[in-house]
């Protein structure tokens, strides 16, 4: 496969769109790092530019064929002359590993230094920049490290293929060890009771007051528990009698609610008729069609049209003070059931507590408290029958002393068998151990290898051959550097004089006189201005980029983004002979 040409178009400046698709486009591509760094400066690389299309044109099985990402309906589209959309993206994915270093670090030109260079256009400086880079265009330090990274992972891919191999191997015998060590650890775990319980012969006193102690801890453990259920009892006593007095104050205070509702709605009644009688006494005396001097109603009603009995201000006061009363009388009951909802509360909580320490989840009851009783009375009297066991138990380890020699013996000869198969265990699964850790440790590294085939380790190869290919290149990449480079700049000054003409169309020129100066008709002026340093950076940099490396692509660094104008980009980028011109982030 060679890649023949790369072409950037762009929209008009006053264009918007969304760079985002672009972002999200690129993950079809395995090694994302290689898309950053690689496809990121070649493929999309502009960044004061919008992109419309860009589109690659590669030579394959002496087929040419043309793959394009366009920005339609906004989104990025993959679009292809004859090969299907996989098999393009898969081409995409070749040319970008093959062309990467070309693409990437033999045509770096760093705009610092021709800026440098513009302010003082030195020989020596010259000099200096070419003596101490002897590949300009070059980073061999970083191809080295890819190769050595390549072999490392591949040495690593089969060093974790013999680990698995062997893994798979001898993973089985660890289950025929297992199988057998639990066999003689189960006739060893007989021998080993039978050989107690003669043993407990001469330690029948010691066993004896060992339970001793603990009957009476358990017997303290039941006494302690019975407490408890008893003071849960008057807890859960005292609980039944607050809340029958609670749901009292609460019919009570319900009471008094309505009761202060009926005194509120009499009042109310009580202060419209009033207010109506008052409104009547104050109309009697006014003329047909003059408005009332209160309120402004023409339709006050006559003394004679008020029903009901009359209200005087001093019943209505009265009326006032009895609603008051009931008032504060609900006031009192409403307080007095607060105050007891909180005293009922912490009783509450005092249970909730108790139960919490005698671990009941149950809800308390009466029947609760009855079975809990049996339950401490049947561990009483099973205590007492363990106790008549333990009597013949002693009896019976009589009967068995004459046999304890022949046990001790045999439980001797199970253990040494037992030693023996476990080194040979241990030391299996030691070995396997160590592999699969081994194993651990690769995948930690690479990820990905449980999943690699024989077709990436294949690339992987071809990959790292491609790679020392291009390291043996490099070391041949060679600048020329004489003794003086009096001529290489002024062949250097002839070629960008060429780029500038054919750009400003034979408008300006470049004169170097310890200064750069540029000409335009018969005015000479010092290159100072911001866009027009950088158009002498973008062609004195393409220039030296040609001489050095005899190629036509140019990569400018960072630098010349921060500070020159987009009129500039523009220019450069209709101008037919820049069409491969890549500002890299």
């Amino acid at each position: 496969m060679n890649l023949l040409q790369l072409t950037i178009e762009t929209f008009d400046k006053n264009v918007e769109t969304d760079f985002t698709s672009f972002k999200n486009h690129i993950n079809y591509i395995e090694d994302h790092n290689t898309v950053v760094n690689g496809l990121t400066f070649a493929f999309f690389g502009l960044t004061e530019i919008i992109i419309k299309r860009v589109y690659l044109t590669f030579e394959l099985n002496n087929i040419i064929h043309t793959i394009e990402r366009v920005y339609q309906s906004g989104r990025c589209i993959l679009r292809c002359d004859d090969l299907e959309n996989e098999e393009a993206r898969h081409h995409i994915h070749n040319i970008l590993n093959m062309n990467y270093n070309q693409f990437l670090h033999q045509f770096i030109m760093p705009a610092s230094f021709i800026e440098t260079w513009i302010q003082s256009p030195t020989e020596a400086l010259m000099r200096s920049f070419l003596s101490t880079k002897s590949v300009m265009t070059s980073d061999t330090k970083m191809i080295e490290e890819q190769i050595n990274d390549t072999m490392a992972f591949l040495n690593s891919y089969e060093d974790y293929k013999s680990a698995c191999a062997y893994i798979t191997k001898n993973k089985p015998y660890l289950s025929l060890y297992s199988n057998h060590l639990d066999q003689l650890e189960k006739s060893l775990e007989d021998k080993k009771k039978k050989v107690l319980r003669e043993i407990e012969l001469v330690t029948e006193l010691d066993d004896m007051e060992k339970k001793a102690v603990i009957r009476k801890q358990q017997q303290q453990t039941i006494d302690k528990r019975r407490e408890g259920l008893n003071a849960l009892s008057l807890l859960y006593d005292e609980y039944l009698i607050s809340q029958d007095h609670l749901f009292d104050l609460e019919a009570s205070y319900t009471r008094d609610v309505y009761l202060y509702g009926s005194e509120n709605d009499d009042y109310m009644r009580m202060y419209h008729h009033y207010m109506n009688s008052i409104a009547g006494i104050l109309a009697k005396d006014l003329k047909e069609g003059t408005p009332c001097p209160v309120c402004g109603s023409l339709h006050h009603p006559k003394p004679c049209l008020i029903e009901g009995r009359e209200i005087s201000r001093e019943l209505l006061f009265k009326k006032e003070a009895v609603l008051e009363k009931t008032r504060t009388d609900l006031e009192k009951k409403r307080l007095e059931k607060a105050t007891y909802m909180v005293r009922h509360q912490r009783l509450i909580e005092k249970i909730i507590e108790k139960k919490k320490e005698l671990d009941i989840t149950e809800d308390i009851s009466k029947e609760m408290f009855i079975r809990e009783l049996s339950i401490l009375n049947t561990d009483y009297l099973s205590h007492y029958k363990e106790d008549k066991k333990l009597l013949d138990e002693i009896g019976y380890l009589h009967k068995l002393e004459k046999h304890l020699p022949a046990l001790k013996q045999d439980y001797h000869e199970i253990l040494m068998a037992i030693e023996e198969v476990k080194e040979e265990y241990l030391t299996l699964q030691k070995k396997i151990k160590h592999a699969e850790k081994f194993c651990d440790e690769i995948i930690q590294k690479y990820s990905f290898i449980m999943y690699v085939d024989e077709n990436i380790i294949e690339n992987k190869k071809k990959e790292c051959l491609n790679n020392q290919k291009i390291l043996t290149l490099l070391h041949k990449q060679t600048i020329p550097l004489e003794e003086d480079v009096t001529s290489f700049i002024t062949q250097l000054m002839n070629i960008a004089n060429r780029l500038l003409k054919q750009i400003t169309h034979d408008r300006l020129q470049l004169i170097l006189d310890n200064k750069l100066y540029l000409q335009e008709e018969d005015h000479l002026s010092l290159v100072e201005d911001s866009t027009m340093l950088g158009l002498c950076i973008i062609v004195l940099g393409y220039s030296l980029s040609s001489m050095i490396s005899h190629q036509d692509i140019l990569f400018i660094d960072h630098s010349l983004q921060e500070d020159y104008h987009e009129t500039l980009i523009n220019t450069l980028s209709i101008s037919p002979y820049f069409s491969r011109l890549y500002i890299t982030k």
